[in-house]
Formats: structure tokens, sequence, C-alpha cells
């Protein structure tokens, strides 16, 4: 067993049910979402999350909105090893209609009934392809609230990135609709859209087994 202890940060609006097949080392906790604060920004959100890391030097887990967070803990707390699963690493890497959403605030104006639901436009942004896998990303949603999601999604598109010294290795999917256009930055690659976590489970398990030994 690893003498350093896993954490693992889901996506946005996701908890652990989202990992439901991949395998981590028995040494890991699931770092739950908190209710962000009114104007908190990704910074005061980290350090909170923070609050319930109780290991030293721990090893990252982050996926999507789990890794911009992953790389913000690892900013102000030391980090063994951050990696990183279908998310972007700075600004340069951010798909550019997240700049647009981001500069006029268009998460404030989602509906509430798009954030509560798995509908198409969803399905079609997460690659999903069939009812089984739109009902596990339903049920993923279904505990946040849609003020949290408004909050994370503006900042997500406003990120500019942060400075940390943690080494980093960042998997990406080859067909991510989401974070579309950093594909080839990435350390490796396995095949399938945004939610590969699910879909694509048994290369990302092979990859993930790979990283686990060398700690």
């Amino acid at each position: 067993m690893s003498k350093y202890h896993y954490y693992i940060l889901s996506g946005l609006g996701a908890d652990e049910r989202v990992f439901s097949r991949i395998d981590f080392p028995v040494n890991h906790t699931h770092l739950h979402w908190i209710e962000n604060k009114p104007n908190e920004t990704l910074a005061e959100y980290a350090a909170r999350l923070a609050q319930n890391i109780k290991h030293d030097n721990p090893i990252l887990i982050g996926l999507s909105f789990g890794g911009i967070m992953a790389q913000e803990i690892a900013a102000i707390t030391p980090v063994k090893q951050l990696i990183l699963i279908s998310t972007i690493k700075s600004k340069s890497e951010k798909p550019c209609f997240m700049d647009i959403a981001g500069s006029l605030h268009l998460p404030d104006y989602v509906p509430e009934s798009l954030l509560k639901r798995a509908n198409k436009l969803m399905a079609y942004a997460f690659s999903l392809i069939n009812p089984e896998e739109q009902e596990v990303l339903q049920s993923c949603f279904e505990n946040s609230s849609p003020d949290h999601l408004r909050w994370a999604m503006n900042r997500i598109a406003n990120w500019e990135g942060v400075e940390t010294n943690t080494p980093i290795f960042h998997i990406h999917s080859t067909k991510d609709r989401i974070f579309s256009s950093n594909k080839d930055e990435a350390d490796a690659q396995i095949p399938g859209g945004h939610f590969a976590v699910y879909t694509n489970s048994a290369e990302l398990n092979e990859m993930l087994q790979k990283l686990y030994d060398k700690f």
C-alpha cells in the first residue's frame, strides 16, 4: 500500500458515483463538495475545502472541475502529486467559448431546469450514447444546488490558472467536447468524451494503475 493518501475530487455537481467504475488505492478519501459562499473566489473556496484534508503531502486526483480545484489546493498546501483527468491546467487551455461565457456571465442566465436534469444538450456535451450513462450523470447532479452550479460555472469560465510546483500528470480523452482545445497538452490520452471516467473506465483504470505503482 502506498505511504501517500489519495484524495479524490469529482466533477462539477457530481459525487463519488461518477467514479463507480474506477479502482482507487485502499487508502483514499472522496473530498466532497461544500456549498460556496456568495462572491467567493476559487482560492477562498479551495482553502475551506482543504480543511477536510487530514493527511500530510497527499496525492490529489481531480476530474474536470475537480482538477481545477486540485490545482487551487496544491497552490496553498503541500501536495505530493496531482493526477488530473478531463480538465485544464491554464487559461490558454480553456476553449474560447468559455472566455465568452465568462465575460458575459452567461451561467447566471442558465434556467434552473437545465441545471437539474441531464438533458439532451448535456448528453451531447458529455458524449453520452445510452440511457444508462445519462441516468448515472443525472444521479450525480441531484445533490447540487443551482446557485452552486452557476457559481462554479462562472468561476471555471473566468479561471486564469494558478501557479503550483506540484508535479502534474494530465489524462485527457480524445473526443472531449467540453475541454476540447487542450487534448494535445495532456501527458496521456484515452478514448471517449468528457464522461470517459465512466464510459472508458477500463482504459483509465489501466493508466491509473501505472501511476499508483510509482507511489
